[in-house]
């Protein structure tokens, strides 16, 4: 699909909608030509060099000029779905080539130092009896770029489609039910100290999360949830995000508490004063 947004996409399209054409492409199912992701993520914008704003100028002309279908709106539990136009490429077999095949029966080679008579020029290096100067492709060593199930691995794969991210993912991965690496210790944390609540975030969901986690830390996030929870019934993560975020930042690096002023003559502890002191003048 990405050769066919190249080559075949409607001339009337401009560079930003054909790149973001391209980019939607990329994270298209190859078979429905269905989006798998939201176009807004942050990979789209940056691929399609655009902003959220300018996104949705550039969807909306792709819709008009025919090379977008708009499936469904986002969703609060689902993004929007778009699926690309078929576009003919220009060398389907009903356009040939305007360039004659130079190696075609009638067109003979004009260099001369491949034939018969002629002898290479290039010594005999690739002979059968001089094996390659390189051991690293040698029968017995091998290619380390390409796993022992002999399928090789991609150079810069593609973290938009669930297959590359089904190779990606660590096996250890399996049992992090949907939670980032990063919000673990505060969903560890709470859970710990007694707090059981749900976590309802689903993918950039999250991201609010790990921005409060960044900003005031996890010790201080499980802090104010246990007291908060200790006041009233709590069953969702969601009911803390308010209180998070008016929590203090974390310290700047090399801050110290502040010393206390001493009190002269030192700590004292506190005493009964004498029955003396509660007599009135009457004589009580």
């Amino acid at each position: 699909m990405i050769v066919e947004a190249l080559q075949g996409a409607p001339e009337a399209l401009t560079h930003r909608e054909k790149l973001l054409l391209v980019v939607l492409a990329e994270d298209a199912n190859d078979d429905t030509r269905i989006t798998w992701n939201s176009v807004e993520r942050p990979e789209v914008l940056r691929g399609a060099k655009v902003s959220r704003s300018q996104l949705y100028a550039v969807l909306k002309s792709l819709t008009a000029k025919g090379a977008l279908t708009k499936l469904s709106a986002g969703q609060k539990n689902g993004s929007a779905k778009y699926k690309i136009a078929t576009f003919e490429t220009p060398q389907c077999p009903k356009i040939p080539d305007a360039e004659r095949p130079p190696q075609c029966p009638g067109s003979p080679d004009t260099d001369d130092t491949q034939r018969p008579e002629n002898p290479d020029t290039d010594g005999e290096a690739q002979c059968p009896e001089n094996a390659d100067t390189d051991p690293s492709q040698c029968q017995e060593i091998r290619d380390v770029s390409v796993p022992e199930s002999g399928t090789p691995t991609p150079l810069y794969p593609s973290s938009t489609t669930p297959s590359a991210s089904r190779q990606e993912a660590p096996a250890s991965d399996a049992h992090g039910y949907g939670i980032p690496e990063a919000a673990r210790p505060l969903v560890d944390g709470l859970t710990a100290a007694g707090v059981i609540v749900r976590w309802p975030f689903k993918g950039n969901g999250w991201f609010p999360v790990l921005a409060l986690i960044d900003k005031t830390g996890v010790p201080a996030m499980v802090d104010h949830a246990v007291k908060a929870a200790s006041r009233t019934p709590v069953d969702s993560a969601r009911y803390f995000i308010r209180g998070w975020s008016e929590l203090p930042p974390l310290p700047l690096p090399g801050a110290h508490r502040p010393q206390l002023r001493a009190v002269s003559g030192g700590y004292q502890p506190f005493q009964c004063p004498p029955e003396s002191a509660y007599l009135n003048d009457q004589g009580f």
